[in-house]
């Protein structure tokens, strides 16, 4: 997989997916796996769990403070729970909500649920309360993005980047093309129902299929949903003549992958055609080659449907976004699992599940990775009661070079409702700034050693994953 954004979770996914499993000692040239011990990664939680403890205080001694309930919530997004933070915002905005932290915070969950419009209002707010504050200039900019509003979008991503204390990445030569392509992008037309069969391919796991751009091809992509914009290789982009936009200088994406940025006119998939479009270009050698795969199809371009993996059957499934009727891949007699999906930053797709006996815990949901069931740090795996056995060394190989990591035996994996019994995990990949990062605890991702059971239906108008048993 290649990530053209977001290269903390970028590297993380992509290592992953590239990771090929071989046993044995770990050889010098590859990275040591740090190891944290158990009731280190436990005190750790224990001391989230201790600041929501201390905040629930606070609000109980002043009921009627707007603040205090803001302050809960930051503590429970810090442990991941994402529920829990949304009630303690509906608390504060029935106060007053005249808190910056109050139309922030709910901006974010508004758009983790999809609600654009609803998080594009709150994020405007917080903007007029403090125009010189990069973070709400940053999200805001997000939720244009994820509507849709490209040119407005880019406004506020450069606005974000130049203000005093900005961490916003450099976005150079995305912010133009995401100009070039305008308030537009991405609409669709033809068909309303379309599949298309994976194209045979060597790679384990792979789900390639061929797409015309342009009216040009078919030329074939790999699907890749834990991406943003489609990537296309260097030679593909010369081949079509497409003008290119510079990336940043050290605009790098996973595994040290510079990428420029382009537009497309049309990219159509079957009988069902996407407009104006922001592509990455890559030069990648997985996409280098006249032939083959010749670029990946990433999340915005896929959730402009009601979309479908069908991975029991090798077929991509594509209705209209908005569609409510039964959707063909649900046959007579599948058992079906619907779990509520939260989209975190452009392309991250978040469910609940637990391990074993433990808590209900937050993870990405990928459908990279063959045969791994679950990637997760130390706090999950402890928390799991599953005892890691760091005697057995495993290499695999990533963009960024050989990875090294231990694997562990899961009893029992349930995302939602849908369970799965004997599985593979890995430990020593899982980015630990992905479980650290303040503003959301992550504990794990889940990938295709538990999904490829599955038809893994996305419903992001309506907030659901699908996960179908044939």
């Amino acid at each position: 997989m290649i990530r053209p954004r977001t290269p903390a979770a970028a590297r993380l996914l992509a290592t992953l997916a590239a990771l090929a499993l071989t046993t044995g000692a770990t050889p010098a040239s590859a990275p040591r796996v740090a190891v944290e011990p158990a009731a280190v990664a436990l005190a750790r939680l224990d001391s989230l769990q201790s600041i929501v403890k201390a905040e629930e205080v606070r609000v109980r001694t002043s009921l009627g403070l707007e603040a205090n309930w803001d302050r809960l919530a930051r503590a429970w997004f810090q442990v991941g729970d994402h529920a829990k933070a949304a009630h303690c915002l509906d608390r504060a905005r029935a106060i007053g909500g005249r808190e910056f932290d109050t139309a922030l915070l709910s901006g974010r969950v508004a758009r983790s649920e999809g609600r654009f419009a609803e998080a594009i209002d709150f994020l405007d707010r917080a903007v007029h309360m403090r125009p010189d504050d990069w973070e709400a200039r940053e999200d805001l900019g997000l939720a244009l993005y994820l509507s849709g509003r490209m040119t407005q979008a880019a406004e506020h991503w450069d606005l974000a980047r130049s203000l005093p204390g900005s961490a916003a990445p450099d976005r150079s030569g995305l912010l133009d093309a995401m100009r070039a392509v305008g308030d537009s992008a991405y609409s669709v037309s033809g068909r309303a129902h379309e599949w298309l069969r994976f194209v045979r391919d060597r790679t384990p796991g792979a789900m390639i299929v061929p797409a015309r751009i342009g009216g040009r091809g078919p030329f074939l992509l790999r699907i890749d949903p834990g991406s943003p914009e489609c990537v296309l290789g260097r030679s593909l982009a010369r081949e079509l003549g497409l003008r290119t936009f510079a990336g940043a200088p050290s605009g790098a994406g996973a595994g040290g992958v510079a990428f420029d940025y382009a537009t497309l006119d049309s990219l159509s998939l079957g009988d069902a055609t996407l407009h104006r479009l922001v592509v990455a270009v890559t030069d990648h050698r997985s996409l280098a080659g006249p032939q083959g795969v010749r670029g990946t199809l990433g999340l915005e371009a896929l959730r402009r449907f009601r979309f479908c993996l069908d991975l029991p059957d090798s077929v991509l499934w594509l209705d209209a976004a908005a569609d409510t009727t039964p959707p063909a891949w649900v046959k007579p007699g599948s058992i079906v699992h619907r779990v509520p999906v939260l989209l975190r930053g452009t392309h991250l797709l978040v469910v609940y599940g637990r391990v074993n006996g433990a808590p209900e815990r937050p993870f990405l949901l990928d459908t990279g990775a063959p045969g791994i069931g679950l990637a997760a740090p130390a706090s999950t795996i402890a928390e799991a009661g599953i005892a890691l056995d760091t005697t057995q060394a495993h290499t695999g190989s990533s963009a960024s070079g050989p990875v090294g990591y231990f694997e562990f035996r899961i009893g029992h994996l349930c995302v939602g409702d849908a369970c799965r019994d004997s599985l593979t995990g890995v430990y020593g990949t899982f980015a630990p700034r992905l479980e650290l990062n303040p503003n959301f605890r992550l504990a794990g991702i889940v990938s295709n050693g538990f999904l490829a059971r599955y038809r893994v239906g996305i419903d992001l108008a309506h907030r659901q994953v699908w996960l179908v048993v044939p």
